[in-house]
Protein backbone atom coordinates (compact mmCIF):
# COMPACT_ATOMS: atom_id res chain seq x y z
CA UNK A 1 0.00 0.00 0.00
CA UNK A 2 1.17 3.45 -0.57
CA UNK A 3 -0.60 4.88 2.54
CA UNK A 4 -0.84 8.81 2.24
CA UNK A 5 -2.06 10.81 5.19
CA UNK A 6 -2.18 14.68 4.64
CA UNK A 7 -2.25 16.16 8.50
CA UNK A 8 -3.43 19.90 8.85
CA UNK A 9 -1.73 20.87 11.64
CA UNK A 10 -3.33 24.16 14.20
CA UNK A 11 -7.22 23.23 14.28
CA UNK A 12 -8.38 25.55 16.69
CA UNK A 13 -5.78 28.54 15.82
CA UNK A 14 -8.63 30.77 14.53
CA UNK A 15 -11.63 30.15 12.81
CA UNK A 16 -9.71 31.26 9.67
CA UNK A 17 -6.85 28.04 10.31
CA UNK A 18 -10.52 26.06 11.25
CA UNK A 19 -12.19 26.86 7.94
CA UNK A 20 -9.44 26.45 5.42
CA UNK A 21 -8.47 22.98 6.54
CA UNK A 22 -12.61 22.08 6.74
CA UNK A 23 -12.21 22.81 2.94
CA UNK A 24 -9.34 21.17 2.16
CA UNK A 25 -10.60 18.17 3.77
CA UNK A 26 -13.88 18.15 1.31
CA UNK A 27 -12.28 19.22 -1.87
CA UNK A 28 -8.26 18.58 -1.24
CA UNK A 29 -6.14 16.22 -0.07
CA UNK A 30 -5.86 16.99 4.08
CA UNK A 31 -7.38 13.75 5.42
CA UNK A 32 -6.50 14.61 9.16
CA UNK A 33 -6.13 17.40 11.53
CA UNK A 34 -4.37 18.30 14.94
CA UNK A 35 -6.34 20.27 17.31
CA UNK A 36 -5.21 23.00 19.74
CA UNK A 37 -6.70 22.50 22.84
CA UNK A 38 -5.78 26.09 24.27
CA UNK A 39 -6.39 27.97 20.35
CA UNK A 40 -8.49 30.56 20.20
CA UNK A 41 -10.77 29.33 18.28
CA UNK A 42 -11.02 25.86 19.57
CA UNK A 43 -15.18 25.71 20.24
CA UNK A 44 -15.85 27.09 16.63
CA UNK A 45 -13.35 23.51 15.46
CA UNK A 46 -15.68 21.14 17.53
CA UNK A 47 -17.95 22.41 16.21
CA UNK A 48 -17.04 22.01 12.60
CA UNK A 49 -15.54 19.00 13.42
CA UNK A 50 -19.19 17.49 15.11
CA UNK A 51 -20.68 18.23 11.14
CA UNK A 52 -18.04 16.29 9.51
CA UNK A 53 -16.83 13.10 11.05
CA UNK A 54 -14.65 12.07 8.14
CA UNK A 55 -11.75 14.36 9.85
CA UNK A 56 -9.68 12.40 11.39
CA UNK A 57 -8.35 14.62 14.78
CA UNK A 58 -5.57 14.23 17.13
CA UNK A 59 -4.00 16.14 19.77
CA UNK A 60 -2.05 18.91 19.10
CA UNK A 61 -0.40 19.66 22.37
CA UNK A 62 1.81 22.62 23.20
CA UNK A 63 3.98 24.47 25.71
CA UNK A 64 3.98 27.99 23.72
CA UNK A 65 1.74 30.90 22.70
CA UNK A 66 -1.83 31.49 24.33
CA UNK A 67 -3.25 30.20 27.91
CA UNK A 68 -2.33 27.12 29.98
CA UNK A 69 -5.44 24.90 30.04
CA UNK A 70 -4.50 23.35 33.25
CA UNK A 71 -5.24 26.41 36.22
CA UNK A 72 -2.09 28.69 35.89
CA UNK A 73 -1.70 27.87 39.58
CA UNK A 74 -1.07 24.33 38.66
CA UNK A 75 1.67 24.69 35.92
CA UNK A 76 2.93 28.40 36.79
CA UNK A 77 6.70 27.22 36.27
CA UNK A 78 5.32 26.88 32.05
CA UNK A 79 4.52 30.41 32.36
CA UNK A 80 5.93 33.61 31.25
CA UNK A 81 5.37 37.14 33.02
CA UNK A 82 2.87 37.57 31.59
CA UNK A 83 0.79 34.46 32.44
CA UNK A 84 0.84 32.85 28.86
CA UNK A 85 2.65 30.28 28.13
CA UNK A 86 6.21 31.21 25.81
CA UNK A 87 6.48 32.02 22.36
CA UNK A 88 8.73 29.37 21.60
CA UNK A 89 10.30 26.04 23.23
CA UNK A 90 13.72 27.74 23.88
CA UNK A 91 12.79 28.22 27.61
CA UNK A 92 12.13 24.63 27.71
CA UNK A 93 15.17 23.30 26.00
CA UNK A 94 17.21 25.47 28.07
CA UNK A 95 15.36 23.94 31.34
CA UNK A 96 15.83 20.46 29.66
CA UNK A 97 19.83 21.31 29.84
CA UNK A 98 19.79 22.80 33.33
CA UNK A 99 18.41 19.19 34.62
CA UNK A 100 14.59 21.65 35.54
CA UNK A 101 12.84 20.50 33.34
CA UNK A 102 8.77 20.60 35.63
CA UNK A 103 8.20 17.23 34.43
CA UNK A 104 5.13 17.23 36.66
CA UNK A 105 3.39 20.00 35.83
CA UNK A 106 4.41 19.58 31.77
CA UNK A 107 2.56 16.69 32.51
CA UNK A 108 -0.49 18.34 34.15
CA UNK A 109 -0.92 20.48 31.37
CA UNK A 110 -1.05 17.69 29.01
CA UNK A 111 -3.27 15.90 30.96
CA UNK A 112 -5.58 18.41 30.59
CA UNK A 113 -5.14 19.22 27.24
CA UNK A 114 -6.28 15.37 26.32
CA UNK A 115 -9.23 15.75 28.80
CA UNK A 116 -10.42 18.79 27.21
CA UNK A 117 -10.93 17.32 23.93
CA UNK A 118 -12.53 14.12 25.14
CA UNK A 119 -14.87 16.51 27.45
CA UNK A 120 -15.88 17.91 24.01
CA UNK A 121 -16.31 14.88 22.67
CA UNK A 122 -13.41 13.97 20.19
CA UNK A 123 -11.55 10.91 20.68
CA UNK A 124 -8.06 12.13 19.10
CA UNK A 125 -6.75 9.16 16.94
CA UNK A 126 -2.84 10.54 17.39
CA UNK A 127 -1.11 12.49 19.14
CA UNK A 128 1.69 15.40 18.10
CA UNK A 129 3.53 18.68 19.28
CA UNK A 130 2.87 22.29 17.99
CA UNK A 131 6.85 23.73 17.59
CA UNK A 132 7.67 19.36 17.65
CA UNK A 133 7.56 20.15 21.47
CA UNK A 134 6.94 16.51 21.72
CA UNK A 135 10.11 16.05 20.20
CA UNK A 136 12.21 17.22 23.19
CA UNK A 137 14.12 14.95 25.25
CA UNK A 138 12.11 14.47 28.17
CA UNK A 139 8.82 15.81 26.72
CA UNK A 140 8.58 12.74 24.34
CA UNK A 141 8.29 10.30 27.54
CA UNK A 142 5.26 12.63 29.16
CA UNK A 143 3.69 12.91 25.84
CA UNK A 144 3.94 8.55 24.84
CA UNK A 145 2.29 8.60 28.68
CA UNK A 146 -0.44 10.81 27.81
CA UNK A 147 -1.06 9.01 24.85
CA UNK A 148 -1.55 5.79 26.62
CA UNK A 149 -3.69 6.86 29.43
CA UNK A 150 -6.06 8.29 27.10
CA UNK A 151 -6.22 5.42 24.61
CA UNK A 152 -4.67 7.19 21.76
CA UNK A 153 -3.37 4.84 19.81
CA UNK A 154 -0.41 6.96 17.28
CA UNK A 155 2.08 8.99 17.66
CA UNK A 156 3.02 11.93 14.84
CA UNK A 157 6.45 11.45 14.73
CA UNK A 158 8.97 12.54 12.37
CA UNK A 159 11.81 9.43 12.33
CA UNK A 160 12.52 9.35 8.55
CA UNK A 161 12.11 12.21 6.51
CA UNK A 162 11.21 11.56 2.83
CA UNK A 163 11.20 15.29 1.56
CA UNK A 164 13.72 16.67 -1.40
CA UNK A 165 16.42 18.88 -0.42
CA UNK A 166 14.48 22.01 -2.13
CA UNK A 167 15.27 24.34 0.28
CA UNK A 168 18.55 24.77 1.55
CA UNK A 169 17.93 26.90 4.31
CA UNK A 170 15.47 24.48 5.97
CA UNK A 171 18.94 21.85 6.03
CA UNK A 172 20.04 22.18 9.57
CA UNK A 173 16.40 22.17 11.07
CA UNK A 174 15.97 18.59 8.82
CA UNK A 175 19.24 17.11 10.68
CA UNK A 176 17.64 18.12 13.98
CA UNK A 177 14.60 17.08 13.12
CA UNK A 178 15.83 13.71 11.76
CA UNK A 179 18.13 13.16 15.03
CA UNK A 180 15.06 14.00 17.81
CA UNK A 181 12.55 12.58 15.83
CA UNK A 182 14.63 8.70 15.49
CA UNK A 183 14.95 8.96 19.37
CA UNK A 184 11.15 9.99 19.15
CA UNK A 185 10.16 6.94 17.31
CA UNK A 186 11.98 4.52 19.43
CA UNK A 187 10.61 5.53 22.39
CA UNK A 188 7.07 5.57 21.07
CA UNK A 189 7.33 2.28 19.38
CA UNK A 190 9.19 0.82 22.91
CA UNK A 191 5.53 2.29 24.42
CA UNK A 192 3.64 -0.27 21.99
CA UNK A 193 2.35 3.29 19.98
CA UNK A 194 1.94 2.91 16.03
CA UNK A 195 3.77 5.14 14.31
CA UNK A 196 3.86 6.34 10.42
CA UNK A 197 6.95 5.02 8.14
CA UNK A 198 8.18 8.23 7.39
CA UNK A 199 7.24 12.24 7.29
CA UNK A 200 7.20 14.77 4.28
CA UNK A 201 6.39 18.36 4.20
CA UNK A 202 8.90 19.56 7.06
CA UNK A 203 11.11 21.53 4.34
CA UNK A 204 7.91 23.12 2.54
CA UNK A 205 6.30 23.61 5.19
CA UNK A 206 4.52 27.01 4.93
CA UNK A 207 5.86 27.20 1.93
CA UNK A 208 3.67 24.78 -0.49
CA UNK A 209 2.75 25.74 -2.89
CA UNK A 210 1.37 23.97 -5.83
CA UNK A 211 4.58 23.38 -7.50
CA UNK A 212 6.18 22.36 -4.14
CA UNK A 213 3.37 19.99 -3.52
CA UNK A 214 3.23 18.28 -6.95
CA UNK A 215 7.02 17.57 -6.39
CA UNK A 216 6.29 16.04 -3.32
CA UNK A 217 3.08 13.65 -4.73
CA UNK A 218 5.64 12.98 -7.50
CA UNK A 219 8.16 11.25 -5.08
CA UNK A 220 5.66 8.10 -4.02
CA UNK A 221 6.80 5.36 -1.63
CA UNK A 222 5.24 2.30 -0.08
CA UNK A 223 3.88 1.73 3.56
CA UNK A 224 2.47 4.65 5.41
CA UNK A 225 3.74 8.33 4.27
CA UNK A 226 2.49 11.78 6.52
CA UNK A 227 2.38 14.95 4.53
CA UNK A 228 2.07 17.94 7.07
CA UNK A 229 0.85 21.17 6.45
CA UNK A 230 -0.79 24.04 7.43
CA UNK A 231 -3.94 25.63 5.74
CA UNK A 232 -5.32 28.88 7.29
CA UNK A 233 -7.13 31.79 5.36
CA UNK A 234 -6.03 35.10 6.55
CA UNK A 235 -7.98 37.05 9.10
CA UNK A 236 -8.09 39.48 12.08
CA UNK A 237 -7.66 37.41 14.41
CA UNK A 238 -4.29 36.07 12.75
CA UNK A 239 -3.05 39.14 12.37
CA UNK A 240 -3.71 39.85 16.06
CA UNK A 241 -1.69 36.87 16.56
CA UNK A 242 1.13 37.85 14.63
CA UNK A 243 1.00 41.47 16.21
CA UNK A 244 1.37 39.45 20.07
CA UNK A 245 4.24 37.42 19.22
CA UNK A 246 3.65 34.82 16.80
CA UNK A 247 6.64 35.45 14.80
CA UNK A 248 5.83 32.27 12.74
CA UNK A 249 2.80 33.70 11.18
CA UNK A 250 4.73 36.33 9.17
CA UNK A 251 6.92 33.45 7.44
CA UNK A 252 3.81 31.15 6.20
CA UNK A 253 2.51 32.01 2.77
CA UNK A 254 -0.74 30.76 3.87
CA UNK A 255 -2.34 31.70 0.91
CA UNK A 256 -0.38 29.27 -1.92
CA UNK A 257 -0.27 26.57 0.80
CA UNK A 258 -4.21 26.94 1.23
CA UNK A 259 -5.04 27.12 -2.50
CA UNK A 260 -2.92 24.13 -3.31
CA UNK A 261 -4.23 21.56 -0.77
CA UNK A 262 -7.42 22.50 -1.25
CA UNK A 263 -7.13 21.88 -4.97
CA UNK A 264 -9.40 19.01 -6.12
CA UNK A 265 -6.80 18.52 -8.80
CA UNK A 266 -4.05 17.60 -6.56
CA UNK A 267 -6.26 14.90 -4.89
CA UNK A 268 -6.55 13.48 -8.21
CA UNK A 269 -3.03 13.88 -8.91
CA UNK A 270 -2.12 11.95 -5.74
CA UNK A 271 -4.34 9.07 -6.59
CA UNK A 272 -2.94 9.20 -10.41
CA UNK A 273 0.48 8.53 -8.81
CA UNK A 274 -0.69 5.53 -7.27
CA UNK A 275 -1.06 7.60 -3.37
CA UNK A 276 -4.52 6.23 -1.77
CA UNK A 277 -5.49 8.79 0.75
CA UNK A 278 -6.29 7.87 4.21
CA UNK A 279 -6.27 9.26 7.56
CA UNK A 280 -4.40 7.81 11.08
CA UNK A 281 -7.57 6.13 11.74
CA UNK A 282 -8.06 3.91 8.87
CA UNK A 283 -4.08 3.80 8.19
CA UNK A 284 -2.69 2.37 11.38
Amino acid sequence: MNGLIVNADDFGLTEGTNAAILRAHCTGIVTSTSLLANGLAFDHAVELARGMPTLDIGLHLTLTEGLPVAPADEVYKLLSANGELPLSNQPFARMLVAGALPVAQIRREFEAQAAKLIDHGIRPTHIDGHKYIHLLPGITEIAVSIARRFGIPTMRVPHRLADPPSRISRLPGLAVMYALGTIAYRTARHAGLKVTDRTMGFVDTGHLDQAALERLLGHVQPGLTELLCHPADRSVMLNTLLARGYQWIAGYDFGSETAAVENPTMRALAEQNGWQLINFREGL
